[in-house]
């Protein structure tokens, strides 16, 4: 038993031996781990060896590592995991952030040379039909949208993208309307007339399946298209409005379903559950091991819930957020943000983030790296995404894919706590809420509000806030 101890201890001074520029502190922790074990995988010391022996070769400390440099390093993807491994094992203290672009890299050429499959025909499931496959009299109403038009006396003004993409979508959805009931026998013509309407609502509610609320928005939105193109019959008219009337009527004698997700997210949680949710995320990333995606999603997810209740952002533009541009890191250490938000078109300025916020951010740019290294890491992330730390967009309804997971919420249910919680807590400032949510008008507050109670809501955030900084 001896004779195999002093052998493993003759195989580690060996090992040793071919490791001249790995520092002391890693070497020992190797021998140490070695006389126990061998460690996997095997290639280890080669790959510590090459790793120190290469960043004194460029003249920077460990700490600085780059994304190149693990490239260079990484001539196959078993080098790579070898390097990373041994790193994890015996150097923990050097960072592993820049390490994820090139595991993404070799993760990717993995799937992409065993596990592709072949490319199956894609089928097209689109329902509304596009604008060369509507009635030659409703094509000449599609230009109208991006001007402003006057009808009747009325200035009718440009409309913004997204709402001419909805109004597309659902005339779409009324020439789709019009074929499927032509192939029941019912011919409805080429204008916008009662018995048009009546097909469009019946193929919506028995065809699709629609709720009654969305088959009235989408009448709404063909309505204003009406308007512009002047394509309403009188019949058409009152048939219409009478339609969405029935259609916000039979709605409102159910409970809404985003007020019923509001009541059960009531039941068990709080705001505050979403911060202090954001808190853990941070501290498991913190445990997570360096340069991994479970690190790297559990302080994206942190920044995500901090952010919502922070700014109570729409998800589209949280999901657009540039650093250096639209959020930025001011002199104090907190984080701000300036957007143009994409619905509206309006500006949206709250001034510093919360402090908790800020440090979310941080860590998030940083990765794992030391705190040092801040400003160098703010330095490589401007003009990147601040969800994926990259040039490249992030998904728009990633935020509402965390808060499913984590609440069973959406990022919109968010904004409706918000405003209810500012004015529950303090209605004379009806006004920050409105500035919150970026709206234009107080009376927009309305749609927002819900029969939500949660008045001890700010002390748990005082708390929330309070702990962060004992943190």
């Amino acid at each position: 038993m001896e004779r195999q101890l002093r052998s493993r201890q003759a195989r580690a001074q060996t090992l040793l031996a071919g490791m001249p520029d790995v520092p002391e502190d890693v070497r020992q922790r190797f021998a140490t781990a070695f006389l126990i074990k061998d460690p996997a995988p095997r290639g280890m010391p080669k790959a510590l060896q090459a790793f120190y022996a290469h960043m004194r070769a460029v003249r920077r400390v460990p700490a600085q590592v780059r994304a190149d440099d693990f490239i260079a390093l990484s001539a196959s993807r078993t080098a790579h995991r070898v390097l990373l491994g041994a790193l994890r094992q015996f150097a923990p203290e050097v960072p592993l952030a820049a390490a994820r672009t090139v595991s993404k890299h070799w993760d990717h050429w993995l799937n992409s040379t065993y596990n592709k499959k072949p490319r199956s025909r894609r089928v097209s499931t689109r329902v509304a039909l596009l604008p060369d496959d509507w009635p030659a009299a409703w094509q000449v109403g599609v230009p109208l949208l991006e001007q402003v038009v006057r009808v009747e006396g009325k200035r009718l003004r440009t409309l913004t993208p997204k709402t001419r993409e909805n109004i597309l979508q659902a005339v779409g959805m009324l020439a789709a309307s019009r074929l499927w009931a032509e192939a029941r026998g019912v011919v409805t013509g080429d204008t916008f007339s009662d018995d048009l309407f009546e097909a469009f609502v019946r193929f919506m509610l028995l065809e699709r399946e629609a709720s009654s609320r969305t088959v009235a928005d989408y009448l709404e939105r063909i309505q204003m298209f009406a308007q512009r193109a002047q394509l309403l019959v009188e019949s058409g008219r009152t048939v219409l409005s009478d339609l969405i009337g029935t259609l916000r009527a039979d709605a409102a004698d159910h409970e809404p379903t985003k007020r019923a997700k509001v009541r059960a997210f009531r039941r068990e949680f709080t705001l505050s559950d979403m911060l202090r949710r954001a808190i853990a995320l941070g501290d498991e990333a913190a445990g997570a091991p360096d340069g991994t995606f479970e690190a790297e999603r559990k302080r994206r997810a942190a920044v995500i819930l901090a952010l919502l209740v922070n700014t109570a952002d729409r998800q589209r533009d949280m999901s657009s957020l540039v650093i250096g541009e639209t959020i930025q890191r001011n002199p104090d250490g907190l984080w701000e943000i300036r957007i143009r938000q994409a619905k509206t078109g309006r500006r949206k300025e709250l001034g510093p983030l919360w402090l908790l916020t800020s440090v979310l951010i941080d860590a998030h740019v940083l990765a794992g790296r030391p705190h040092y290294l801040l400003d160098h890491c703010l330095n490589e992330s401007t003009g990147s995404n601040l969800l994926s730390l990259t040039r490249q967009p992030f998904s728009t309804y990633y935020p509402t894919a965390i808060l499913r997971e984590e609440f069973g919420i959406s990022g919109h249910l968010v904004r409706t706590l918000v405003t209810d919680l500012i004015r529950n807590e303090r209605p004379d400032s009806a006004w920050a809420a409105q500035h919150m949510l970026g709206h234009s008008g107080r009376w927009m507050q309305q749609t927002y509000r819900s029969d939500f109670r949660a008045t001890a809501s700010v002390k748990l955030y005082h708390d929330v806030l309070l702990s962060s900084l004992d943190r």
